[in-house]
């Protein structure tokens, strides 16, 4: 599996092709398709079979109309509809097999209802909004606030600490980094009792 990163104006998001052993390519969050990421899917040869929507914004969807006109791929989403188009949806814990790679799907509401988190390969963790390099997601109240750190706690940081974690914004980190880092997990922890703090 190779993870190749793009960075989209849109949003200041950022964008992932995937690609498998046999060349299938999945793109997670479509933020802005431009010529770079078409030229990175054509130059590898890649086969885009898949797009992994991990929250509707439109900071991680306005480029899926453009992809869609180039390529015939499947979209999976929480959602049944994602711009005008239908989804295959995932399930809280499902996982299923894009090309040669399982890829599982957590629910972690929050930030938004229909936030996911894919976990691909037992190895790679692509967390949308939900979790970033030394934050979490933006909520609009203390109790999504809440809901976001307890579905992250319940979901995510059991995962295997040293998974490379691929934020929807910001530089790629671990989740061990952020277990012990994360100022947001960190500033809740003693008032929410989530999780005890790994040792050095």
């Amino acid at each position: 599996m190779r993870i190749m990163p793009h960075f989209s104006a849109e949003g200041l998001s950022n964008v992932y092709l995937i690609i498998d052993d046999d060349r299938n390519g999945i793109i997670v969050d479509p933020a802005h398709v431009d010529k770079e990421l078409l030229e990175m899917i054509e130059n590898f040869s890649v086969n885009l079979t898949a797009v992994l929507i991990t929250h509707r914004h439109s900071s991680h969807t306005a480029g899926l109309g453009t992809l869609m006109k180039i390529y015939n791929p499947k979209v999976y989403a929480y959602e049944a509809v994602i711009n005008g188009f239908m989804t295959e949806q995932f399930k809280d814990g499902e996982t299923k097999n894009i090309g040669t790679l399982p890829v599982k799907a957590l629910h972690v509401p929050g930030h938004s209802y229909d936030s996911l988190v894919y976990l691909v390969d037992n190895s790679a963790i692509f967390t949308g909004d939900t979790l970033l390099s030394g934050s979490i997601a933006s909520t609009h109240s203390f109790v999504e606030r809440a809901l976001l750190i307890r579905s992250l706690e319940m979901k995510v940081l059991p995962l295997d600490e040293t998974a490379l974690v691929y934020p929807g914004h910001g530089a790629l980190t671990k989740l061990r980094i952020e277990k012990m880092l994360n100022q947001d997990l960190l500033q809740y922890e003693s008032e929410l009792g989530l999780f005890d703090k790994p040792k050095l």
